[in-house]
């Protein structure tokens, strides 16, 4: 059953936009929703923001962890939950339905067909560099218009991506190689003096993937994320407020849950493996997903998870249905067949939500 309410409910984006306006002045401050974050993060000298890919809200609930005790709320994430629809959120200030890249794989109906829109491979990234995206401006090309001191922090391998490229500001990235060289170069006096730190971590969600969460490995990296946190928190001398939060979380599914669909090549199968876009017609998709358990659903009620397009470039990005598989299950479609443990994409409470963790020095 769908959440109609879900776009009114605070979400990613709304975090984001109030974290956005803490670090810049008041001329450049955009409009929020709500309240959010705790009012110290209005006299921090230093503001870090980690996001913990797939460190969802009711996975970190399921341990132990100090880091519980300093959860002051839990927001919805995008839809779908994807990282990269997420990052895209964070990085532009904008819905996923603006800023346009909504799934994990993207259909292009007037020329680059199916689009790994996390990897952008050499036969599609120039969809990329299209003037829509193009004319867009990140929060990184702002902080370097108005001279406001920021770094953001990668894996080295994740550096000079597609993706990458479009996200962030190329003189305000910086890699690492894991986390001690990412403590090291965070220690250094000129990174101390920024107003904003913005931190992609990616442990936690690549052992839930593989070993599944609350697995010896993934309590493993989470507690390795946790010895981070602590030595974070303690590298400056000066008022330092860090927010903590992620993209998504991850649920387990059963090996007897999983179903590899077998479709004709008259309907165009993409978006994510949780919440799946499909074009073609109503009566090719249904016989595609008659054994796959979920919900088949139109652009209609599709509307209250990601609105209508706005333009003819969205439209041509924009699916005809939308199949919301139960929850876990998965299926997989001709495109992605690596079998996993644990995955994300839709809209079970696993995925969707996902922590505010604050943590000050003063």
């Amino acid at each position: 059953m769908i959440n109609k309410n879900f776009l009114q409910e605070a979400n990613i984006l709304d975090m984001s936009r109030e974290i956005f306006n803490s670090v810049v002045g008041e001329d450049l401050k955009v409009e929020t929703r709500f309240q959010l974050l705790s009012n110290k993060i209005q006299d921090a000298d230093n503001i870090n923001f980690i996001l913990a890919d797939g460190l969802g809200f009711l996975n970190l609930q399921s341990t132990d962890s100090f880091l519980n005790e300093y959860v002051k709320n839990s927001i919805n994430t995008t839809f779908p939950s994807s990282t990269n629809v997420a990052l895209a959120t964070i990085a532009m200030l904008k819905s996923p339905i603006d800023h346009g890249i909504f799934g994990y794989y993207m259909y292009d109906k007037i020329k680059f067909g199916l689009i790994n829109a996390l990897n952008w491979n050499a036969e599609n990234k120039n969809l990329l560099v299209s003037k829509y995206f193009n004319s867009q401006s990140s929060i990184w090309s702002i902080f370097k218009e108005n001279n406001i001191h920021t770094s953001n922090f990668q894996p080295k391998n994740l550096i000079n991506t597609p993706l990458s490229k479009f996200l962030y500001e190329e003189k305000s990235t910086v890699p690492y190689i894991d986390q001690d060289d990412l403590l090291i170069t965070l220690s250094d006096a000129l990174f101390l003096e920024n107003k904003f730190n913005f931190i992609y971590y990616p442990n936690i969600d690549v052992s839930a993937h593989v070993f599944g969460v609350n697995s010896d490995e993934w309590n493993k990296e989470l507690k390795k994320f946790e010895d981070l946190i602590k030595k974070i928190t303690e590298l400056s001398n000066k008022k330092s407020y860090t927010v903590i939060s992620a993209d998504h979380g991850l649920s387990n599914i059963p090996k007897k849950n999983r179903f590899h669909l077998s479709h004709k090549e008259t309907i165009d199968i993409f978006g994510d493996q949780r919440s799946v876009y499909i074009n073609g017609t109503k009566n090719n998709i249904a016989e595609a997903f008659a054994n796959i358990p979920g919900q088949l659903i139109d652009r209609s009620e599709l509307n209250h998870l990601l609105p209508e397009p706005k333009n003819d470039f969205i439209e041509s990005l924009y699916p005809d249905y939308c199949f919301l598989v139960n929850d876990k299950n998965i299926i997989y479609p001709h495109h992605l067949k690596t079998e996993l443990a644990g995955y994300h994409g839709g809209l079970s409470e696993e995925e969707i939500k996902i922590p505010i963790i604050e943590i000050s020095n003063f």
